[in-house]
C-alpha cells in the first residue's frame, strides 16, 4: 500500500514540476528559485541555510540560485550580523510581485489536481497529509 501511495505522490510532484517549469520559464526562473522567493516572503531576513534545510536542498545550489535572484533584482542578500559567513535574504519589490505569479500557478494546479474531490474529501486529504511524518 505504501508503495502505491508513494507512487501517486511522486507522479503529482512530477506533474507539479512540469507545470512550474513551464509557467516560470518566461520569468527566467529555473530550478528552485521560486522556493527561495516563497520562503523569504514568509520569513524575511532568513538565511540561505534556512531555505536549504526547510526544503531539503543542497546549500550550494540555494546559494547559486539566491545569487541569480539577486542579479535579477528579486531579492537582496545582506551579510548576516550574527554570522558573517551567512547571508540574510529579503524580497525586493520585483520579488514581491513574483509571489502573486506563484500564487496563481499554485491555485490553478491545486484546482486541477483536486477537481474531482468534494469539499469533505479535500478536508480529509489535508488532515491526512498534516499527519504524515516527514
Amino acid at each position: 500500500m505504501t508503495e502505491h501511495i508513494l507512487s501517486k505522490l511522486i507522479r503529482i510532484n512530477r506533474q507539479w514540476k512540469k507545470v512550474c517549469r513551464s509557467a516560470l520559464a518566461p520569468y527566467q526562473y529555473i530550478g528552485v528559485m521560486h522556493l527561495i522567493v516563497i520562503y523569504v516572503n514568509r520569513y524575511p531576513g532568513s538565511r540561505q541555510e534556512d531555505v536549504a534545510e526547510f526544503y531539503s536542498l543542497d546549500k550550494a545550489g540555494v546559494a547559486r540560485d539566491a545569487l541569480r535572484l539577486e542579479k535579477m533584482g528579486h531579492i537582496s542578500r545582506q551579510i548576516d550580523p550574527e554570522s558573517r559567513r551567512q547571508y540574510s535574504l529579503y524580497l525586493t519589490e520585483q520579488g514581491k510581485e513574483m509571489v502573486g505569479v506563484f500564487r496563481k500557478i499554485f491555485v490553478d494546479f491545486e484546482k486541477r489536481i483536486l477537481s474531482t474531490l468534494s469539499e469533505s474529501e479535500k478536508e480529509t486529504l489535508l488532515g491526512l497529509l498534516d499527519n504524515v511524518n516527514i
